[in-house]
């Protein structure tokens, strides 16, 4: 039962684990992710994260079980492999390769600097359609309290908002509020907020 149990939890883990890395691996980059409207299955970023995290944990708690439940089989493997003309080569070839994954990741060798590129160009579409949020949790905040932290006059962001047809409730109506009710993202309403107000005395087009 315990067995069975171990075997199965490892499987399933392992393909919750399969699945939420590819996502996190196509999806936005962190600070655009959680804060746009980008879902995927009807989970957030953030909560694709959450998943990743624990999924991981339970694939290797149910690997060290398991582990402990083929110890002598594992021993018997190793003893066998210590008798063949080439000792132990299983043993170093995996060694190698996860060593060559690990470190080669870090320099961004090939084929993992291809990876790595491949993420970034996903991810980079992503802050061209999201936009990139002024600070990390600007989401959760009031049109007011974003514009004072841009150097926005308030007035003339709503006022731009309005221009646009994008309603508000109040100044003190969240940025992600607006704009899940207007169906937008949150960075076509910076783009909009931003116009050419002067920020820093600098004049700018767009945001």
């Amino acid at each position: 039962m315990v067995k069975k149990t171990t075997s199965l939890t490892l499987t399933f883990s392992g393909l919750i684990l399969l699945i939420s890395s590819v996502v996190l691996y196509i999806g936005p980059p962190g600070h655009v992710g959680h804060f746009s409207p980008w879902r995927l299955l009807g989970l957030s970023k953030h909560y694709w994260g959450v998943l990743h995290l624990n999924s991981g944990i339970l694939f290797c708690l149910a690997m060290i079980i398991h582990a402990c439940f083929n110890w002598k089989p594992l021993i018997s493997y190793l003893k066998k492999g210590a008798r063949e003309k080439i000792p132990f080569l299983p043993v170093a070839a995996s060694l190698v390769l996860t060593g060559y994954i690990c470190v080669g990741a870090c320099h961004e060798a090939s084929p993992m600097g291809q990876v790595m590129d491949f993420a970034r160009k996903l991810k980079m579409g992503a802050v061209k359609r999201y936009g990139s949020p002024p600070y990390g949790t600007s989401r959760a905040y009031p049109i007011k309290i974003i514009a004072y932290y841009m150097g926005w006059n308030v007035k003339t962001a709503l006022a731009r908002l309005a221009e646009h047809n994008i309603s508000v409730a109040s100044p003190d109506e969240p940025l992600r509020d607006v704009a899940w009710n207007n169906g937008t993202t949150i960075g076509s309403l910076l783009d909009i907020m931003a116009g050419d107000q002067e920020i820093g005395g600098d004049k700018i087009e767009g945001r």
